[in-house]
């Protein structure tokens, strides 16, 4: 457009325009006006002066409506209003809407004003957005920016603008019903968009940079890692400075700051509001808590707000005092979220979250003061959240509905309770489901453990033993149920009638890597699956708890018991860990009801001494220490037995003497065959070395009584025993102590091991890895490669046994908490097995034996159960050994021989076969004469009493 030639010739015509119109008539005003209304505009444009915008705006709406060229003089107007760069948060982007509306109606317009108006209307979406205007509807406001963005094309700046704005309402929309695969992708959007700003788009540059920053603040809130808030507070706090006194920008970023920063100080963030009081509180005086609450008591009180920002802070101050758990507090808190939620009005995306807190509150104001009608006001809040989060599968399902299964136990309406809670836990499989990665997977069932161990508890307190059983499958082995229920979508949404969908998943994926999938897509995907009605925008209309498929659900006790006879085993059993209460057993026999025993000593003062024993271990083995002193004193530690022998005994006493000696109905003729879940840090115990002493002084195990198998899920050994068994051929895949580059301790024992189990049980395998004298295999040196490509070769074999090191890290990062070391270091992470594992429809495999350290315990938490062994188990692997914890070098390669022999040369199963080879190890077995020379004198050499040497391994699957 331009500025009319000389500033004084500008502002000389404007006064002369005006003079005109004051001397003419009014029919002859209308041309002079329109010349004004220009004239200012361009100098608005030229110099941004509000008083001229203002003037020129007044003078367009003084225009008669069938004015020629109003139109364009709109064009003109937005065009410079736009420009300006300060629309978004102002009052005039309304009256700038108002003007494209007029320019849009220009049946020939000026060249650029199609991306103009494209870009500018992309704007007001953003700012609907921000404000929560009634009625708007994110995702057809994305579905508007598709086509806009259509519009602008690639052309700068208009692209930028519609992609800022897009962006912007996707991390509204993922604030409002949070995804932690919809954070990641669109933190990394964000930052992708900002890093290409250069310094003269400094002001959208700015604006990108705040919402990635907030973003990520987001993503790590919704992934449950508060690390690092206070650096991305400073960031926040550089971009302010950089703003002019007074900016809008500056003014909200200094009130965002001026709260949250208090917040992080008062509130320990690692506990969830809803969930329970703060911890780590010790130390903080009354002063300390109110000097803490003051800046939040004030910009709660600050004038001007508008009723959502005001409710937004009113929760803020709420959520800190909840966190101080004092009855006080707590009772400021309730008088602050009712405030809040009276002023929250009903089209506020933060109004169930308003509801639940309060309602969380109220309960939280009965534990402290047993008032009832706290009691009755909490639940029918609670109640309100349920039936907002129930008609838009809202990420907060699982969240509202335990307080409220809490709420109506506290009334002594325990039948509702429980059912409320089992219906709450199945939100955890569905938000599962909807993540693209394992670590987002993991993020996301955080919670889950916790909350079914809290429901099995309710179950088992009404005696409701199958209860407790379906609660505490629905918390375990998320990641690999996901992984295993989310492999040939295209031939299961076709199946089920929804072929549509179907093409759609397919096109998808054929676009992009399965993280990047879009996650709208992918919730229709999983409400089509799990039978959860759908909109006609394909979003969810109703709560996970109304699913009418049972892909949410873990099997019931027929479908386990069913399980359990094809399987040959006599009974599943659940043990659970008690807190401040007791522990207990719930056991589902193959023949008979469920029943549940009382287990007092099943806590975790018996387990604490394990957890140090553990991480030596790992220490001992995977380290590589220059030290010789250092690494003396650690194979020291490692020899040390009495605290394994300790975790044996208390084992035999906690929980399996009571169950074998009491409690189960065990055969007459042979030893009872038992798969055991052990819940949360239980998972971790040798439970089939728990021992006890004869009545004449000798030490008697559990495996004399009963053989053991394990399973991370009644889930998985469903799934398990409905596949075809496979036969064990002659062929596969054997690795030997791969190079590690120094990653860590060599293993000769590995490779005299992996290779005397080649030669005399599987002649056909294919043997990778070193050769007795630390030569590379002329079959391979032992990479990542070679193993993933025997998992995805169908002709390869049915077994594989990996003799090398296998690492666990407790980690949330994708590839870092449980992985196989291989030829110069190179780390083979579970995730990229299952991966392979799972793609199309997969091959069939006999049995993994990973004699590798520590292969067969979780980094993802004790009850994810996501380990080596259990991904190669959900992989379609009928059969897994593994080890729990780091084993001696030499003795590993005994056992392994027997396994292999009793497996072959006796031709028993799995299970049984180890159960033979650990036998042997505690004397309670002659060894086989086809035993080596070199491994019979290890055997006759080793000592009966050395429980490290054995119990570590165990068996999962058929």
């Amino acid at each position: 457009m331009g500025e009319v030639p000389g500033t004084d010739m500008s502002a000389a015509l404007i006064t002369l325009t005006t003079q005109t119109m004051e001397a003419v008539g009014p029919d002859e005003r209308t041309p002079w006006l329109f010349a004004r209304c220009w004239i200012h505009a361009c100098h608005y444009e030229a110099h941004g002066r509000d008083a001229d915008i203002d003037q020129a705006l007044a003078d367009f709406q003084a225009l008669p409506s069938d004015v020629p060229g109003r139109a364009k003089l709109a064009t003109v107007l937005a065009t410079a209003l736009l420009e300006s760069g300060g629309l978004l948060g102002s009052p005039r982007l309304s009256w700038a809407v108002a003007l494209a509306d007029v320019a849009d109606a220009d049946p020939t317009p000026l060249p650029s004003w199609p991306k103009t108006s494209a870009s500018l209307r992309a704007g007001d979406l953003l700012a609907a957005a921000q404000e929560s205007r009634p009625g708007f509807d994110p995702r057809a406001a994305l579905r508007k920016l598709e086509e806009y963005a259509a519009v602008v094309g690639d052309t700068s700046p208009y692209v930028d603008r519609v992609e800022s704005a897009r962006l912007g309402v996707r991390h509204l929309l993922v604030q409002e019903n949070p995804t932690a695969s919809e954070a990641r992708q669109v933190t990394d959007d964000m930052r992708r968009f900002s890093s290409r700003m250069s310094d003269r788009e400094a002001p959208v540059r700015d604006r990108a940079e705040i919402m990635r920053l907030m973003q990520e603040m987001h993503a790590k809130t919704v992934r449950g890692d508060f690390s690092d808030m206070g650096r991305y507070l400073d960031e926040l706090r550089a971009i302010a400075l950089r703003q002019p006194p007074g900016d809008p920008l500056r003014t909200q970023l200094e009130q965002m700051l001026d709260t949250t920063a208090p917040m992080l100080r008062i509130y320990d963030s690692s506990v969830d509001p809803t969930q329970g009081p703060a911890a780590g509180r010790t130390g903080e005086t009354a002063t300390d808590a109110e000097d803490g609450l003051r800046p939040l008591r004030e910009a709660a009180a600050q004038a001007g707000l508008s009723r959502m920002d005001r409710a937004f802070r009113l929760s803020q101050l709420a959520a800190a005092e909840l966190a101080l758990h004092t009855t006080r507090s707590v009772a400021d808190a309730v008088g602050h979220l009712t405030e809040a939620l009276a002023l929250s009005p009903v089209h506020d995306p933060r109004r169930t979250y308003y509801q639940l807190i309060t309602g969380t509150a109220y309960l939280r104001q009965v534990e402290l003061t047993g008032d009832r009608q706290a009691l009755k006001a909490g639940t029918e809040l609670l109640e309100q959240a349920r039936d907002a989060t129930a008609s838009s599968t809202h990420v907060l399902w699982t969240a509202v509905a335990m307080p409220l299964a809490h709420a109506y136990r506290l009334s002594g309406r325990l039948g509702l309770g429980r059912s409320t809670a089992l219906r709450g836990l199945r939100g955890h499989a569905w938000s599962v489901l909807l993540e693209s990665t394992a670590d987002e997977m993991q993020a996301t069932a955080r919670h889950a453990a916790g909350d079914a161990l809290d429901t099995a508890r309710w179950c088992l307190a009404d005696d409701a033993a199958e209860d407790a059983a379906t609660a505490l499958d629905a918390g375990r082995g998320l990641i690999l149920y996901a992984s295993a229920e989310t492999r040939d979508l295209e031939a299961r949404l076709t199946s089920a009638g929804h072929t549509g969908l179907a093409r759609q998943w397919q096109r998808a994926r054929a676009a992009a890597p399965a993280a990047e999938v879009p996650v709208d897509l992918r919730r229709q995907v999983v409400a089509a699956l799990s039978g959860v009605p759908l909109r006609d925008d394909g979003t969810p209309a109703a709560g996970p708890g109304e699913g009418t498929s049972r892909l949410l659900d873990p099997p019931d006790v027929h479908e386990t018991r069913a399980a359990l006879r094809a399987l040959g085993a006599d009974a599943l059993v659940y043990l659970m860990p008690g807190d401040e209460g007791p522990g207990a057993a719930v056991v589902i026999p193959a023949h008979a009801a469920a029943t549940w025993l009382a287990l007092p000593r099943l806590n975790g003062s018996g387990t604490a001494p394990f957890d140090d024993f553990l991480t030596d271990a790992a220490r001992g083995m995977a380290e590589r220490d220059a030290d010789d002193r250092d690494r003396a004193q650690r194979d020291a530690v490692l020899k040390e037995p009495q605290v394994l022998d300790g975790i044996c005994e208390w084992a035999w006493d906690a929980a399996i003497g009571p169950l074998l000696q009491g409690h189960l109905s065990m055969p007459a003729d042979r030893p009872a065959r038992l798969v055991l879940i052990p819940v949360r840090e239980l998972c971790r115990i040798p439970w089939h070395a728990a021992r006890t002493r004869a009545p004449d002084g000798t030490w008697r195990y559990a495996m004399e009584r009963a053989v053991f198998s394990y399973a991370p899920s009644a889930r998985l050994l469903c799934e398990t025993a409905w596949r075809d068994p496979v036969p064990l051929t002659d062929g596969g895949l054997v690795v030997g102590d791969p190079d590690t580059a120094g990653a860590a301790r060599e293993l000769p024992g590995a490779r005299l091991e992996a290779l005397a189990v080649r030669d005399c049980f599987y002649p056909e395998a294919r043997y990778v890895g070193r050769m007795p004298d630390g030569e590379p295999s002329p079959e391979g040196a032992g990479t990542g490669q070679e193993v993933l490509r025997w998992f995805a070769e169908p002709g390869g074999g049915s077994v594989v046994h990996l003799a090398c090191h296998g690492i666990v890290a407790e980690s949330t990062a994708s590839g870092d908490s449980s992985y196989l070391l291989l030829h110069e270091g190179e780390h083979l992470a579970a995730e990229r097995v299952l991966e392979v594992l799972v793609q199309g429809p997969g091959r069939d495999i006999t049995l993994a034996v990973l004699a590798a350290c520590s292969t067969g315990r979780s980094g993802r938490g004790h009850d994810e159960a996501f380990s080596l062994s259990t991904t190669l188990l959900a992989g379609r692997v009928r059969s897994v050994v593994s080890a729990t914890w780091s084993v001696e070098d030499a003795a590993t390669t005994v056992l392994m021989f027997l396994f292999h022999h009793f497996l072959r040369a006796e031709g028993m199963c799995p299970a049984d076969a180890l159960h033979q080879a650990q036998l042997c190890m505690v004397g309670r077995r002659e060894r086989p004469t086809a035993m080596p020379r070199h491994l019979r004198e290890r055997l006759r050499t080793h000592q009966s009493s050395d429980i490290a040497s054995w119990a570590a391994f165990v068996h999962i699957g058929r």
